[in-house]
C-alpha cells in the first residue's frame, strides 16, 4: 500500500480513520529466534506537562526519549496483555536503540486496562511508581514496568493481584509499597480520570486492543496506526514513512 493509505492528518484519524494502518491489522508474534539478544535501558525520560497536538495528555504519563523527537511513538498497554510482553521483550528494545536514542523518536506509555480484573488495578500502581520517581529517580519506574511484565504468566489472569504487584514494588529499589498505596488511596479519583482519557483517545483512534500504537509526526500532522505485536519490521516501515511525512 502507498504512503497516502497509511499516513494521514491528525484529524482524520481520530475522527475515525480505523484503515489507516500500517501492516495491516492482524497481530503477528515474531518467532524466538528475532527477539533481541540485549534488554533496552533508556538513557533520557521525561516528566512532562500538557497536550500535544495529537491529544494526548503528557502529565503523569511515562516518557522516554528526547523531548524534541520529530515523532511521537503513543503506546498502550495493559501489564494482563501478552501481545504487551512480546512487544515489549522483542521489539521494543530494538525500536529503543534505533529510535529512541537516536533521537528520532519520542515514546509515551498509556494505559488501556482490558484484559483481566486487575488490569485497572495494575495501571493504577504504575500511575503512582511513575508519579512517585518521575522527578527524582525515572530508572526506578522502568525497572518496575520490567519487573511487572516478567511476572506475567504463561496463561490466564490469575496472576495478577495485590499481593504480586507489593511483591514486584518490594524487589524494586527506589520504591516502597507504603508508598505506592498512599499514593493510589489519595490519588485514586486523579488517576482513574487519567485512564478513561487515555482509553477514549484510543478508541477514537481506531485502537480497540493492546498493544496499540499511533506515530504522529508532530511537525507534519500526520499520524499513523498500528495494532497488535508486530515484528521489527513493521515498526521500522511506519515510522520512517510518519518520519518522512
Amino acid at each position: 500500500m502507498d504512503s497516502e493509505s497509511n499516513i494521514t492528518r491528525r484529524r482524520a484519524l481520530v475522527a475515525g480513520g480505523a484503515t489507516v494502518v500500517f501492516g495491516g491489522g492482524v497481530a503477528y508474534l515474531a518467532s524466538r529466534s528475532e527477539s533481541s539478544s540485549e534488554a533496552y535501558t533508556p538513557s533520557t525520560y521525561q516528566s512532562l506537562g500538557g497536550t500535544t497536538g495529537y491529544g494526548v495528555e503528557l502529565a503523569d504519563r511515562p516518557v522516554v526519549g528526547e523531548r524534541d523527537a520529530p515523532v511521537d511513538m503513543y503506546y498502550w498497554t495493559d501489564y494482563l496483555c501478552p501481545f504487551c510482553k512480546e512487544f515489549e521483550t522483542q521489539t521494543l528494545p530494538k525500536i529503543g536503540r534505533n529510535y529512541i536514542e537516536s533521537g528520532e523518536v519520542r515514546l509515551v506509555f498509556l494505559s488501556y486496562p482490558n484484559i483481566g480484573q486487575y488490569s485497572m488495578p495494575s495501571a493504577h500502581w504504575d500511575r503512582c511508581v511513575w508519579r512517585l520517581n518521575a522527578e527524582s529517580e525515572p530508572s526506578t519506574y522502568w525497572h518496575w514496568h520490567g519487573e511487572a511484565f516478567e511476572a506475567q504468566s504463561g496463561g490466564g489472569h490469575d496472576w495478577a493481584d495485590e499481593e504480586t504487584f507489593a511483591s514486584i514494588t518490594e524487589r524494586t529499589a527506589g520504591i516502597t509499597v507504603p508508598a505506592v498505596e498512599e499514593c493510589r488511596q489519595e490519588n485514586s479519583d486523579a488517576i482513574q480520570s487519567g485512564i478513561e482519557v487515555d482509553v477514549s483517545l484510543a478508541r477514537n483512534s481506531g485502537v480497540q486492543g493492546t498493544p496499540g500504537f499511533v506515530l504522529y509526526n508532530r511537525d507534519a500532522d500526520a499520524a499513523g496506526k498500528i495494532v497488535g505485536a508486530h515484528p521489527y519490521e513493521n515498526f521500522v516501515d511506519a515510522l520512517d514513512r510518519v518520519l518522512e511525512a
